[in-house]
Formats: C-alpha cells, structure tokens, sequence
C-alpha cells in the first residue's frame, strides 16, 4: 500500500498503532459519521462553527467545560466546579497564545509548542481528553481532539493521556507532545491525499470542502479536525473487531445530509409577538 492510498500518521510510534488507513475506508468513514445524527458532527463541529461565528467562543465562561459533553467528554458537576475562576485564566491564557488563522502543519516550531501546552493543561477530572475537545472549539485548526481511542491509535493505552505513567520511555506530556508533532508533520507533509479526500467527501457533505481561493475562504472544517475524524472511526472500527463485533463505520449506510444550517440559532421574538 502506497502513500497516496493510506492515511499513516502513526508510523514510527511504538507499540499496537493504528497503522496506515486506506483513503476510499477512511471516505467511507468520515462520510457515515458527518450523516449519522447521534456522532458528533451536529452537535460538536457544524454547532462549534456556529458557535465562533455568533462571538459566543471569545471567551472561557464557567459553563464551557459542559461544552465537551457534545462530543462525549463526560463531563459532570465536580468538573465544571473545579475549572474555577483561576483555571480559566490559565486556561484563556494558553488558548490567547494560539493564533486564530493559522492551521498546526503551517505553524513555527515555537506556535506549535504553544499547542502543545493548552494540550497538557488540565486538573483531576479533566487531562487532555477533555480539554483538548475544548480547546479545539476555540481553536479547530491549530488544537487536536486527543481522546483515549487517539491515544490508542499511536500505540499508547486508553487513558495514558491522563495518568502519570511512564510507557516507552515517555511521560505524558512526551506523549502528548509526540502525537501533536506527528500529526502537523502528517499534515505538512501530505496535503495532497488530503486535497483528494476533501474532493471525494465535499459530494456528499459540502461542509467539508477545500478553500474556495477566489473569496479566499478557509474550510468550514479543518485539516486537522478531518484527520482526527479519520482516525477516531478507525480506532473505533478496530475496537469493534476486537469484540467480534461489526464495524461501527465502515460500511455503515450514509444517511440524509446534515446541513450547516440545521444548527442555526433561533431568535427568541419580542414579547407580544411571537
């Protein structure tokens, strides 16, 4: 299998990894899980592009850790009570640091590393897998989604993104830095099987086409945020197997479009006049 027929950004790590994904699976994929009502792709992504373009993510409110929840994150009352007021400073802080037009494979080493530090902050309760999904609300191009299946994926066990372990000679927050440097240098070096995968997927989901370079547009969604895409339905795809189950996304039918504007904001009219 040649590089421009799989996804392989997990070459070099050590370990169970996920190993190199065939494009027409990961279309197959991706398209299944932006058409499935229950995933994410409503709640979390097309809702968050809604959410930025309303102003509603200028800021770290108390309640922005229940964001998360839209995309799993399981987050409960203790949570949100302990990212207190001086967490979410901390946290503001890290996020302002991260330009807000520029995609992790174009940034410089020293931006990248600012990614990297909102990737490992967090608190008992809620290390990376639940910050980062944060995180990647206010800054879809630049921060990645590194839940447990993710940190499976590059060889690590479910949750070594949260515990203080040691595995392969790397801490936690050697992992973390691992998996974010690989996936920009994935990103900076393949954009071409990118480019091919948003022409396939753009078909049936328009949400997910390139730049328009005439208006000069960036894509609704992400670079990064279609490659953690690709490899979360693998991962859960591998899962499934392992159980003797079926998988949960490939092969899946794909349903009806979901729409942008299925997420709409809904005025609430004047009194007397609804």
């Amino acid at each position: 299998m040649t590089s421009d027929t799989a996804i392989d950004v997990t070459a070099g790590f050590a370990g169970e990894v996920l190993g190199p994904v065939p494009v027409n699976e990961a279309v197959s994929r991706v398209l299944a899980y932006c058409t499935f009502k229950s995933s994410g792709w409503a709640v979390y992504d097309l809702a968050g592009i809604s959410a930025r373009a309303a102003g509603l993510m200028n800021e770290i409110t108390a309640w922005s850790l229940l964001f998360v929840n839209a995309l799993n994150g399981r987050v409960d009352v203790k949570d949100v009570a302990e990212f207190d007021r001086t967490r979410r400073r901390a946290f503001a802080d890290l996020i302002g640091r991260i330009p807000s037009d520029r995609e992790l494979h174009s940034m410089s080493e020293g931006e990248v590393d600012d990614v990297i530090r909102v990737c490992r902050f967090g608190f008992n309760g809620a290390w990376a897998p639940k910050i980062t999904k944060l995180a990647a609300l206010y800054r879809p191009q630049a921060v990645p989604v590194l839940d447990g299946y993710v940190g499976m994926a590059f060889g690590y066990r479910r949750d070594d993104l949260s515990l203080r372990v040691n595995r392969f000679g790397l801490s936690r927050e050697e992992r973390i830095a691992a998996i974010v440097r690989a996936m920009a240098a994935y990103l900076r070096d393949h954009q071409p099987i990118v480019a091919r995968l948003r022409a396939e997927l753009a078909e049936r989901v328009p949400e997910l086409a390139a730049a328009d370079p005439e208006t000069g547009s960036r894509p609704l969604i992400s670079d990064l945020r279609l490659l953690d895409m690709i490899i979360w339905t693998a991962m859960d795809d591998r899962l499934a197997a392992r159980t003797g189950l079926p998988p949960k996304w490939l092969g899946m039918p794909i349903g009806n479009h979901i729409p942008y504007e299925a997420v709409a904001p809904e005025p609430i009219p004047p009194q007397g006049m609804g």
